[in-house]
C-alpha cells in the first residue's frame, strides 16, 4: 500500500500534505453536495442547481489542478536543463 501511495503522489506531482489538503478539501465539498442533494430530494424547491454546480466545480478543479501540476513540472525541467547548460558553457569559456 505504501508503494502504491508513493507512486500515486509521484504521478500527481504532489507531496503528501499537498495531496492531503487537495483530497480532503474535495471530500468535504462532496459531503456538502451530498447533504444538499439529500435536502433537495426531500424538498425539490431547495437547491435546484446545487448538485450540478458543485459537480462541475469539482471537475474543473481537478482539470485545472492537473494542468497546473503538468506546467509546474515542465517549468522545473526547463529550469534544471537551463542551469545545466549554463554550467556546461561556463566551464568551456
Amino acid at each position: 500500500m505504501i508503494k502504491k501511495s508513493i507512486e500515486h503522489l509521484k504521478e500527481n506531482n504532489m507531496s503528501y500534505w499537498e495531496h492531503f489538503a487537495f483530497a480532503c478539501g474535495h471530500g468535504l465539498i462532496c459531503i456538502k453536495a451530498g447533504l444538499l442533494l439529500i435536502l433537495h430530494s426531500i424538498i425539490p424547491g431547495l437547491f435546484p442547481r446545487t448538485g450540478s454546480i458543485l459537480v462541475t466545480q469539482l471537475s474543473e478543479s481537478f482539470t485545472v489542478h492537473a494542468t497546473f501540476k503538468i506546467i509546474e513540472k515542465e517549468i522545473k525541467e526547463i529550469t534544471t536543463n537551463t542551469i545545466l547548460i549554463l554550467i556546461f558553457f561556463d566551464r568551456k569559456v
